[in-house]
């Protein structure tokens, strides 16, 4: 079975959905304070790719992201390490690149061991936010900051931070 067939049957509602000329499934998670739109798709080598916006989806955004992904050639990913892609945003986004982290940033606990060895997560982002080559470990402290520098990733409509601020 394909990663992405496994994924569906494990995360039973998401929809197949076309953003643009891709295909990606789509899910929400809804809480009380926030929804956070989720979504996923594959590339041939059986890497799945996982993009999340809280409270902030855009489906310009989306498809930005989704065009820009599909130039990455996936086996240049390092195991363990985040790649750094330019990547113009404009007009939708003041965004400069996109982050690609590991499955070892460890986010997906909820998903079988199998997809979780294959799930990356990607994140549009500004060049001050994130390092190429940083490990997984740098990716999770960089997004769980408590000193004002937190990088609040799935915040699709955040601002660049040029000081601290508590978000």
């Amino acid at each position: 079975m394909k990663p992405l067939d496994t994924f569906k049957q494990e995360q039973w509602d998401a929809v197949e959905t076309a953003i643009g000329r891709h295909s990606v499934l789509m899910f929400d998670i809804e809480t009380a304070r926030e929804t956070v739109t989720c979504l996923v798709w594959g590339s041939k080598d059986g890497r799945l790719f996982q993009a999340m916006a809280s409270n902030s989806y855009s489906s310009s955004l989306a498809e930005l992201l989704l065009d820009h992904c599909t130039v990455v050639d996936s086996s240049k990913l390092s195991p363990g390490r985040v790649a750094i892609v330019d990547a113009s945003f404009q007009p939708v986004s003041n965004f400069e690149i996109m982050a690609i982290a590991p499955p070892e940033i460890g986010l997906f606990g909820h998903l079988s061991e199998d997809l979780r060895s294959r799930m990356h997560l990607v994140v549009p982002a500004f060049r001050s936010e994130f390092k190429d080559g940083m490990s997984a470990s740098e990716f999770r402290h960089q997004i769980g900051r408590k000193d004002g520098w937190r990088v609040s990733a799935y915040r699709w409509d955040r601002v660049e931070k040029t000081s601290p601020s508590w978000d």
